[in-house]
């Protein structure tokens, strides 16, 4: 007997609701500056032919929201996966604290094997995030408890860079200066190079806003302190924008960051920057400075967002001395590095087992492989700290 369309129209709808309801969903938020990593991860543990969709058109490891759906390689966990990227702090806070967020890309997103990019600003109801990536530890945020459970993924890396135009004589950065910069907002470029010819010139401190881990490293690394007040300017365009990826230079002039309220902290003027590390490279790249400002910029980016600046016409420094390479992270020369971790609430298997084992298999796939393109695998680390900014110390 043919049963009416209607029924078998109900009937479908029923079974792909129940295929739906059966699926895992992992929110994961935190750190852009290991965020190639984490996706990069994600892909890796997924069956072959899993579909996925993402913001902007940059690609997947710039975007800010993404959404991959398949069948995890273990276990057979069939698995919605869905990421807001925020900052490391703001990670660690939406997760323990379990605050809601509400820049999760809906079901319904356009997704394919291959990638679908420019996804819709629409958005699931808010949810809590179940995962943080976080660049170091959570006792050096705001937001030391409810204690999550932490694993070390790999070792994120880090790079000192001045902008577009700035002199090929200025090679290196060290913890003094950049105490004393980001301190002050401003020093001789003389300090910088050592020629007399530059005490007329300039150096500005420009930088990420507090829930960024990339901050929170460099201001521990350099000895400027984690939650110490500085003072970070912002060049601005011809139409007075603050330049970033949507609103192009040259340079024409600067501001101190107008002051803002992260995670519910208040930030005064100065003490703010850029939301992102894309923006904030994108600036990196800007020319105009010198005439314009009387000087140039200098900041800290994550390796994603460093190679881009780098890329586009600015160039990374030697930390102390010490210029970046495999060799120096691996062997403590180079201490320009944080532990990256992926954080979770102490109760998610008991929450969702299957959620805790998928955020697990994510986490030993970046451990033995994808944390490479970030930084460093564990695995090849000789030196070891307990906390960003901490003593390096022989793992031999």
């Amino acid at each position: 007997m043919k049963l009416p369309k209607s029924i078998v129209a109900a009937v479908f709808a029923m079974a792909s609701a129940s295929i739906v309801n059966a699926q895992t969903v992992v929110h994961i938020t935190g750190s852009t500056a290991f965020r190639n990593a984490t996706v990069t991860g994600i892909t890796h543990i997924l069956q072959p032919g899993f579909t996925y969709g993402y913001s902007g058109t940059s690609g997947l490891t710039k975007a800010s929201q993404a959404i991959f759906t398949g069948t995890t390689i273990s276990n057979s966990i069939p698995v919605i996966i869905k990421v807001s990227w925020s900052g490391s702090v703001n990670g660690i806070q939406t997760v323990s604290q379990q605050l809601p967020v509400s820049t999760w890309l809906t079901n319904t997103t356009p997704q394919s094997t291959g990638g679908t990019q420019g996804a819709p600003a629409v958005y699931d109801a808010p949810a809590i995030p179940d995962v943080a990536m976080s660049d170091g530890v959570q006792s050096t945020t705001p937001f030391p408890t409810p204690a999550l459970t932490a694993q070390s993924v790999g070792a994120v890396t880090f790079k000192w860079v001045r902008n577009n135009g700035s002199p090929s004589t200025w090679t290196n950065i060290t913890a003094n200066l950049a105490q004393n910069l980001w301190l002050n907002g401003s020093l001789p470029l003389a300090l910088f190079t050592g020629s007399v010819t530059d005490h007329t010139n300039f150096v500005f401190a420009i930088g990420r806003d507090p829930d960024s881990g990339t901050r929170k490293t460099a201001f521990a690394e350099s000895g400027v302190g984690v939650f110490t007040s500085v003072l970070q300017y912002a060049p601005t365009n011809a139409a007075g924008n603050i330049i970033s990826g949507s609103q192009a230079g040259p340079i024409v002039g600067q501001k101190a960051y107008p002051a803002e309220t992260i995670n519910g902290i208040f930030f005064d003027v100065g003490n703010g920057g850029y939301a992102s590390g894309g923006d904030l490279s994108a600036a990196m790249q800007a020319t105009g400075s010198a005439s314009a400002i009387g000087g140039y910029y200098v900041t800290y980016l994550g390796l994603s967002d460093a190679t881009s600046a780098i890329t586009g016409g600015a160039t990374e420094l030697a930390w102390n001395g010490v210029s970046y390479s495999d060799t120096a992270i691996q062997e403590g020369k180079y201490t320009f590095w944080a532990y990256e971790q992926l954080d979770y609430r102490n109760n998610y298997g008991t929450v969702d087992a299957n959620g805790k084992k998928v955020a697990d298999f994510l986490a030993a796939q970046i451990k033995s492989t994808d944390a490479a393109l970030a930084g460093e695998l564990l695995s090849t680390m000789n030196v070891t700290r307990t906390v960003e900014g901490g003593l390096v110390s022989n793992k031999y």
